[in-house]
């Protein structure tokens, strides 16, 4: 006689009905994108916050700067101050010596020119008188054979026989400063009186002695090269 199976109970089996609301289905279906709407929210609020506080920072680094050279400027101030009178006398130093260069601009040895004048003359000439003026005459219409000069002699001479004046007129053109001879050039008397010579001798800016002139950069340039090559 065979035995009788007992019933069995299966437990955990797929479910024949879902009981779950459709509310809570879709809540369950939400979660993961509501963790990456939270997780991007955290993160911009993260970047939000960091950019405050480098602006922050930025901001704090800037007013340090600021109040460091205004510090340094104030230090400056003072320093200029305390130098104020010493600026002061080396303006009044420089005044001078730009009004004393101006002063000096047009210098010319007179003396000087006079000996090298007397010098040019030829046998026979004796220096009568001579008159010097600094006026700058140039070549213009009213005197178009004039050449450009800075100053001029009035020289008067004479001679108790025919004088030698093209040797004269040659002689003049080694004196520094030569610019040429003022037309025209007189000659008067005869044999029966001595003979009287007039002209006017032109010179140039070469002839302005620049004592105080300012030295030329050039000049020093050369200078320091010359000394290098020694």
């Amino acid at each position: 006689m065979s035995r009788k199976e007992e019933p069995t109970m299966t437990i955990g089996a797929t479910p024949r009905a879902d009981l779950l609301p459709v509310a809570v289905k879709e809540a369950i279906k939400r979660r993961p994108v509501v963790r990456r709407l939270i997780a991007l929210v955290a993160f911009v609020l993260i970047l939000t916050l960091a950019g405050i506080a480098g602006a922050t920072y930025l901001s704090l680094a800037a007013q340090q700067a600021l109040a460091n050279e205004q510090a340094r400027s104030e230090q400056l101030l003072a320093q200029q101050l305390e130098f104020a009178d010493a600026r002061s006398v080396s303006g009044e130093v420089d005044e001078a010596i730009a009004a004393r260069q101006a002063a000096t601009q047009t210098e010319i040895d007179w003396n000087a020119l006079v000996v090298e004048i007397r010098q040019t003359l030829p046998a026979g000439l004796v220096l009568d008188s001579i008159g010097a003026q600094t006026q700058t005459v140039g070549a213009d219409e009213e005197a178009p054979l004039r050449q450009d000069s800075v100053a001029s002699f009035r020289i008067t001479a004479n001679s108790p026989t025919v004088p030698d004046v093209e040797t004269w007129l040659a002689n003049l053109e080694s004196v520094p400063g030569f610019a040429g001879i003022a037309p025209p050039v007189s000659v008067s008397g005869g044999e029966s009186a001595s003979y009287t010579v007039t002209l006017e001798f032109l010179v140039d800016e070469t002839v302005f002695l620049q004592r105080f002139a300012p030295a030329d950069e050039s000049d020093d340039e050369a200078g320091d090269e010359t000394e290098e090559e020694g």
